[in-house]
């Protein structure tokens, strides 16, 4: 069970898991190496309890899914198809919004605020965590820095055509959705 609230770094919160079965599935392999790296270095010099800090901060960290909004929001069978996911997998959901044009302002905060709505209220309903992040920049660059903050952020799901994915170059497996 996963009754812990998790801060995002802007200071959004993640809701709570409802009780219940709960599979733990590890991250990553680099995730892992680092973070195990890290802990025998430090019990090899003697700071044991540092190391097991180290390691029960790693494996409190839940695994998420980075779900990128567009202008228009998020699709229903995008919705679907993520909470579904995210469910079944154990993860956490986070929706993230770029404004790649900063001066459009109170416009795309107000299309934001509507886009967003379905996904948390369906990620609730089903038990989901879920939170939304409001960012502005480039899409890719935007992608790989929420990516690297938030950590064990195991893939990303858009809905940009694939010739145009190809081109990118994020730091996490992106998956699209033809919707």
């Amino acid at each position: 069970m996963r009754k812990s609230m998790h801060t995002i770094r802007e200071g959004l919160t993640l809701g709570q898991k409802q009780p219940g079965i709960s599979l733990q599935q590890r991250g990553g392999w680099r995730e892992a190496v680092e973070a195990y790296g890290e802990a025998l270095s430090l019990a090899e010099a003697g700071e044991l309890d540092s190391a097991r800090e180290i390691l029960g901060e790693y494996h409190a960290e839940h695994r998420k899914i980075l779900v990128l909004a567009e202008r228009d929001g998020v699709p229903e069978a995008m919705v679907a198809y993520a909470v579904n996911l995210a469910e079944r997998l154990g993860f956490d959901l986070v929706l993230l919004s770029i404004d790649e044009a900063p001066r459009s302002g109170g416009l795309f905060e107000q299309r934001v605020r509507e886009g967003k709505q379905t996904l948390l209220d369906e990620a609730a309903r089903r038990g989901v965590s879920c939170a939304h992040i409001l960012r502005q920049g480039a899409r890719d660059e935007v992608l790989n820095t929420v990516s690297v903050e938030l950590k064990r952020v195991e893939f990303v799901i858009t809905r940009r055509p694939e010739a145009e994915r190809r081109g990118a170059a994020l730091t996490v497996p992106e998956f699209s959705l033809k919707c």
